[in-house]
């Protein structure tokens, strides 16, 4: 990690990333940083204390937290664009960095305007603060879906900047495409919003189509028609399973981006899920895995439609990629601070 400069000229810095969650958006990261790089923006990793507290009590996460706001008041009054890649304290961050950084564009990336699971500054006062300090012109607030966006208005913020989700560029696609052949993975930690109803339904339809069927990630029950590989994944472990796929499922209720269906698409497999802005926005409005119903029947069909799409696919993500290098440079350009006394024309 590189430290945050001292003392330069206000306006003249580079963007700089900042990420308290090292191993769980390590991908991510050095994703935007590639995309960063091939768009000409110089960024630099920030050291940011990590708050990956797993094992502690919800009081060690807490201290961990509070370690962190005290590295912002230390890091305050620093130039350039500070990108926040996790909002540690929910809607409430942009009133962290809002007293410290005046002199500094700071970009808090909401990931999760409402999320599944209970987290720190989600409250309604929370929202109320975050969303108040997000007005103040150094602060600016970045969605990586419509949907998401939509969410931050209906709570009463000002209007997220909607910028494409860091991805890297895709790998040759390894294995034969044969629709009716190979597994078709869903993957990731169980949350409340996978469609277990669905998933079931399509368990056997599939095996009937002659696919494996395959759930890897933590959490997760047993699914009818499913072979469920219950445990955490490393990252190598994650590549391996979604690489070997025929077919990556995204069969979520209810979400706001999907790093899974970003991860697949970066390793050239298939994506099949649900006809969402995010899909549409990673894949393109004409991909053959966005389906619009519930019909298991319908998620059968776009298996088999997409088993065979990798040339498609590497299209879809060359394309995919080329709007998000041109997205980040496009925003950061636009909301580079300006030295005092300079005025942009």
């Amino acid at each position: 990690m590189n430290p945050l400069p001292h003392n330069p000229t206000p306006g003249s810095g580079p963007v700089w990333l900042y990420n308290p969650l090292p191993e769980a958006l390590h991908h991510y990261e050095a994703a935007l940083l590639d995309v960063l790089a091939a768009a000409g923006v110089s960024a630099r990793s920030a050291e940011a204390p990590s708050v990956e507290v797993q094992s502690a009590s919800s009081w060690g996460r807490a201290r961990a937290a509070l370690a962190e706001l005290a590295a912002h008041a230390r890091a305050g009054r620093e130039n350039g664009h500070l990108v926040v890649l996790w909002p540690t304290y929910g809607l409430l961050e942009p009133a962290l960095w809002w007293p410290v950084w005046r002199e500094s564009t700071v970009s808090v990336v909401v990931h999760d305007p409402s999320p599944l699971r209970r987290q720190l500054g989600m409250g309604r006062v929370a929202s109320a603060v975050g969303g108040r300090a997000a007005r103040s012109s150094h602060l600016r607030v970045i969605a990586h879906s419509e949907v998401a966006a939509q969410r931050l208005r209906a709570m009463g913020w000002p209007e997220p900047a909607l910028v494409p989700h860091p991805l890297f560029r895709v790998r040759p696609r390894t294995r034969p495409d044969t629709p009716g052949q190979g597994t078709v993975l869903v993957c990731g930690q169980f949350k409340p919003a996978r469609n277990l109803t669905l998933l079931t339904q399509l368990g056997p339809l599939l095996a009937a189509a002659g696919y494996r069927t395959v759930i890897a990630g933590r959490g997760w029950p047993p699914v009818t028609g499913w072979e469920v590989i219950d445990g955490f994944l490393s990252e190598a472990e994650l590549d391996a399973w979604i690489g070997q796929a025929a077919a990556v499922l995204i069969p979520y209720a209810r979400f706001y981006q999907s790093g899974i269906a970003v991860r697949a698409v970066e390793l050239g497999v298939p994506v099949v899920g649900p006809d969402h802005p995010f899909l549409a926005e990673l894949l393109g409005l004409a991909w053959p895995g966005l389906v619009g119903t519930d019909d298991p029947a319908d998620w059968v069909d776009a298996v088999d439609a997409v088993a065979g799409q990798s040339e498609r696919l590497a299209r879809a993500a060359a394309d995919g990629r080329e709007r998000c290098e041109r997205g980040w440079a496009e925003y950061l350009n636009q909301s580079t601070p300006t030295p005092a006394g300079h005025q942009r024309r």
